[in-house]
């Protein structure tokens, strides 16, 4: 009995010993390499300009409300939307964009179908906002890091996705950890996110 409490004993006092850690890691803002990210910092996005990305795929067609199809099958003026269209994902899936919604088109027109990604912010099967950016190896370039939300993080222009444990800098300067990468870049990297790992993956110095 006093083996199977000694026992009970040592596994609660480890709990609390893991538990201290877990909560320290966490008030200390912690970032993948074992830094500080200051959240609060100068640079921080305006939280009202923050949209947490659901969905982001290569667009393989587009297919507009007036018959058109490909990249002549869809505008964005003035930043919304200038008509429906239904963006092609693969055979089984779409995402319907309708008239009037806010979104940004960083894609170049020739290269909109099979080499450009849309990135949503969804509500069930709405999109409340979007972006098409260009896609490059499977990779597509995003901005600087700003703040890390759990598993969450927050970029310069606004997206907030979930990202590796670890970044992969690349560099030709060798830095200890992604805080000391983030306070001496400043804004000189750009961050990639990976369609086949889905999440961001990679920081490249510019």
């Amino acid at each position: 009995m006093r083996e199977i409490l000694s026992l009970r004993f040592v596994a609660t006092v480890v709990a609390l010993i893991l538990s201290v850690v877990a909560v320290s890691r966490i008030a200390g803002g912690e970032d993948t390499d074992g830094g500080t990210v200051d959240v609060g910092s100068s640079g921080e996005v305006d939280p009202d300009m923050v949209r947490r990305i659901d969905l982001v795929d290569v667009v393989a067609d587009i297919e507009s409300e007036n018959g058109r199809s490909g990249t002549a099958g869809f505008a964005v003026v003035d930043g919304v939307a200038a008509h429906t269209a239904r963006l092609i994902l693969d055979d089984l899936r779409a995402v319907d964009i309708v008239t009037g919604t806010p979104g940004v088109d960083n894609c170049p027109v020739s290269r909109r179908v099979g080499r450009c990604a849309v990135l949503a912010d969804m509500l069930g099967e709405a999109v409340l906002w979007f972006s098409l950016e260009p896609v490059d190896a499977d990779m597509i370039e995003l901005g600087t890091v700003r703040a890390f939300d759990d598993e969450w993080a927050v970029l310069s222009d606004g997206f907030a996705l979930p990202h590796a444990p670890v970044f992969v800098r690349r560099c030709a300067t060798e830095f200890e950890s992604f805080t000391q990468w983030r306070r001496e870049l400043g804004d000189d990297y750009v961050t990639m996110y990976s369609l086949a790992e889905r999440e961001l993956t990679d920081v490249v110095c510019t």
